[in-house]
């Protein structure tokens, strides 16, 4: 939200602290931003101009803390409007990670058009996400997959950093592209080093009982991942992780219980 009024409010391009800038952004248009992948704009860099309809529209939209977005599948705006029925109608810090950023921009670049001025994918986003900790690691060689368009490499701190606190000591590889930048910019990590994730809840994540009740609820198929992170104060990986431990161990919890 504070991008958009930025945005709205001067000439400038927001760009995410962990978009490394590779060259330039020179670009003749004030519409600037790229595709993350097929069918996904992300707005780590953007750059609307204030008559943009983009940006009109997501200001318009977002005057509601608590709107359902049309995007969003079906079943999942209902699941939303009978929240909202209930009385408890759901924030939009509570919905699903990128409501507020990549889905809800993809989505008006596409309705009023503007999306034909997104850039392609290497211009930005040449490592996806499913790649990023290849900038870490030694074997991968970035360089090669970066092109004469390239103007910035993002680094999906989101992500990345509990990597490198949790299983890096804090430094990328010795060999790899991003040890590579932090030489040259003369970076030292251990100056600012990541701090480790804080909790953020109190759910009682190591208990079998309660894993198996996240699992069954996630195999139901009654609620989405969405919700039931939302009912339990839990992430979507707890979610995934509860399902696949009773699908995979489906043949000898049955035989168990046949005993």
């Amino acid at each position: 939200m504070w991008r958009l009024h930025l945005l709205a409010k001067t000439d400038s391009i927001w760009v995410d602290a962990d978009m490394y800038c590779y060259r330039p952004f020179d670009f003749d248009s004030p519409f600037v931003y790229g595709w993350e992948k097929p069918g996904q704009v992300c707005n780590a860099v953007l750059g609307l101009p204030s008559d943009s309809k983009t940006l009109v529209g997501l200001l318009d939209f977002f005057k509601d803390e608590y709107a359902i977005a049309p995007w969003l599948k079906k079943w999942q705006q209902k699941e939303l409007q009978a929240e909202k029925d209930a009385g408890n109608p759901v924030h939009m810090t509570e919905q699903a990670w990128g409501f507020t950023g990549p889905a809800s921009v993809t989505y008006f670049l596409e309705k009023t058009g503007e999306i034909e001025h997104a850039e392609p994918q290497t211009v930005f986003y040449p490592i996806s996400f499913p790649d990023r900790n290849h900038m870490i690691m030694s074997r991968f060689n970035i360089e090669e997959r970066l092109t004469e368009q390239t103007r910035g490499v993002h680094f999906w701190a989101r992500r990345m950093k509990p990597r490198l606190e949790e299983k890096e000591n804090n430094t990328p590889r010795r060999g790899s592209f991003m040890e590579g930048l932090i030489a040259k910019h003369g970076i030292d990590p251990a100056a600012a080093p990541i701090p480790a994730k804080k909790k953020v809840s109190n759910a009682p994540v190591n208990d079998p009982e309660f894993q198996a009740k996240i699992g069954i609820e996630a195999l139901k198929g009654e609620a989405s991942f969405t919700k039931i992170c939302r009912d339990h104060l839990v992430d979507k990986q707890l979610v995934k992780s509860c399902r696949d431990t009773i699908v995979n161990n489906a043949a000898t919890l049955f035989a168990a219980k046949d005993g």
